[in-house]
């Protein structure tokens, strides 16, 4: 076995027994509970703001749809009155042209 062979097998076998020491007297699942609540606590935050995301998307859908069927109604009703209003314009054109 060659010296860097050697010096990667002990180091691997003092992390091990790190690791180990860790777990036996507590301290590797105390750090594994606060990291887990620290992800969770993200996974809360990032959930909040994606559903306030989409209850804007849903309010601003709601409200394009909204001015959508008020448009249409504006355009029937202008297409009912534009002939009328037309022909009063005409009128009043064709007066001043024969006052002037």
């Amino acid at each position: 076995m060659s010296a860097h062979h050697f010096w990667l097998f002990a180091g691997g076998a003092a992390a091990a027994g790190a690791v180990a020491g860790l777990a036996s007297s507590g301290l590797l699942h105390k750090a594994a509970v606060e990291v887990t609540t620290g992800c969770m606590k993200v996974g809360d935050a990032v959930s909040a703001e994606t559903q306030s995301i989409a209850d804007d998307a849903a309010d601003a859908r709601a409200e394009a749809r909204r001015q959508a069927k008020i448009d249409a109604a504006v355009a029937e009703r202008l297409q009912d009155l534009e002939p009328g209003i037309r022909e009063e314009v005409t009128r009043q054109v064709d007066g001043e042209g024969t006052e002037a």
